[in-house]
């Protein structure tokens, strides 16, 4: 059977068959996970990682922030890490796994509800108890984010081709840079500036975007499943991560680079803090730090999504990775270099975290190719797990931060993220055994 005519590609290493979609759902489905992307990003704009959600944090706890602030990144990526463990296994006995993508984008606005609550009545529990509660519901705003990404990991990898995901990243991202811009130009700039920053509009908005994000998921055409597979496995909880960890050597590779990696996204909340706190520069700028943030992730996810589908997910995962190492360095320099230069230069800070942003969607990207389709969810919550582990020292940390300063962590960061990167230039290339290159474009029926 002529694999390019029926849409299925076999791998060297996998007993089973994938088959893709018919053309014309492939088309429509690809567009309307595009323009979800597009709403669920512009959502994202107002609790941006790097800048509102920290910036919040330091607001609610005052001086000394930055150990609260170290446990930004181990409660982020321990939801998005534990949470999904659970929902991996079940993942293959749903049989239409759209809905669980509606339901947890619809979930994720609890957590901001509960922030904008408690951006609006932290003066009556006081800071350090509503620096405490925040975290808490960090954790489970993280969590909740963790069991949507299997979700849209899993339906991506059900209902995209391998070939055309990098496009899906690409277009989405930056498509959604626009509104990006715009939310940072005429909503973020007012609602951020101040001595009170009005943080509970802030989430609020946040969340209805995600309600609406998840709604444009039920026009999603998904095909059934054939009952005789529809069944409960009877093997013990943890067997199908240490299975795919024995048997599967390139993704047990890519989970070791993951972990190495992961100590790059311990600084990212700390970032602002620099700013602020070591560069003296004011926190009015803080809607033109999530501005460059979200143009330069559009920006590149262009190159990078024509990378992937071109040349694989390995090679294009790699560069990622090396590039992450040029925020912590240009940090250093902007430490020995003029105040003038400094104040116009923050910017390019915030610029290059967008490598940082987009290496762990690249990396989820390669691993759904390393395992056949059953195995999609595990793969990706076993990646969550492995960068979440090393995590768990983040707040010492913040702890070395609030003691000894920026400069030790910022160094040690760019010799872990360059050792990650010599690991990853080894992990196998799977695109090398599809039976066809990926087409250069979306041409209508040729999907």
């Amino acid at each position: 059977m002529d694999a390019s005519r029926t849409g299925c590609r076999e791998r060297h290493s996998r007993p089973d068959m994938e088959c893709g979609p018919d053309p014309v759902s492939h088309r429509a489905n690809l567009w309307l996970l595009i323009f979800h992307q597009i709403v669920f990003r512009v959502g994202w704009t107002f609790k941006t990682e790097s800048v509102v959600l920290p910036g919040f944090l330091d607001f609610l706890a005052g001086p000394g922030a930055g150990i609260y602030r170290g446990f930004l990144p181990i409660l982020n990526r321990a939801g998005q890490g534990v949470f999904p463990i659970f929902l991996a296994r079940l993942m293959d006995h749903v049989p239409t796994k759209r809905f669980t993508l509606v339901m947890f984008c619809g979930l994720l606005a609890v957590p901001l509800g509960l922030m904008a609550l408690l951006a609006l009545g932290y003066g009556e529990i006081g800071r350090r108890n509503a620096a405490v509660a925040f975290l808490a519901v960090y954790f489970l705003f993280s969590g909740v984010y963790g069991l949507y990404q299997v979700a849209f990991n899993t339906v991506q990898g059900k209902l995209i081709r391998p070939d055309y995901r990098g496009r899906l990243m690409s277009y989405s991202t930056f498509w959604g840079t626009i509104p990006a811009i715009l939310v940072g130009l005429l909503v973020l700039r007012s609602w951020l500036s101040g001595n009170f920053p009005h943080y509970d509009i802030v989430f609020s908005t946040s969340a209805c975007l995600f309600i609406l994000s998840g709604v444009l998921c039920l026009l999603l055409r998904e095909p059934g499943r054939d009952g005789a597979r529809h069944r409960v496995s009877t093997v013990s909880f943890w067997e199908p991560f240490i299975r795919s960890f024995r048997t599967r050597p390139g993704l047990r590779g890519l989970w070791l680079v993951g972990m190495v990696y992961s100590f790059s996204l311990a600084l990212v909340p700390h970032y602002q803090a620099f700013a602020r706190e070591r560069l003296h520069i004011s926190a009015d700028q803080q809607y033109l730090w999530v501005i460059a943030q979200s143009a330069s992730v559009g920006v590149f996810s262009i190159l990078v999504g024509w990378l992937a589908d071109r040349f694989g997910n390995r090679l294009t995962f790699a560069l990622l990775v090396f590039c992450s190492a040029m925020t912590p360095a240009w940090c250093l320099a902007m430490l020995h270099l003029p105040r003038s230069w400094v104040e116009s230069g923050i910017w390019f800070t915030f610029l290059t975290l967008a490598f940082t942003t987009l290496t762990p969607r690249l990396a989820v990207n390669y691993a759904l190719e390393l395992v056949p389709a059953q195995e999609h969810a595990v793969a990706t919550a076993g990646l969550q797990v492995a960068i979440t582990v090393p995590l768990l020292a983040s707040p010492l940390w913040g702890w070395i931060i609030e003691l000894w300063g920026f400069e030790g962590l910022l160094r040690a960061a760019i010799v872990v993220i360059s050792l990650a990167g010599v690991m990853s230039i080894f992990l196998p290339e799977p695109r090398a055994s599809l039976y066809a290159m990926p087409p250069s474009k979306i041409i209508p029926g040729e999907e």
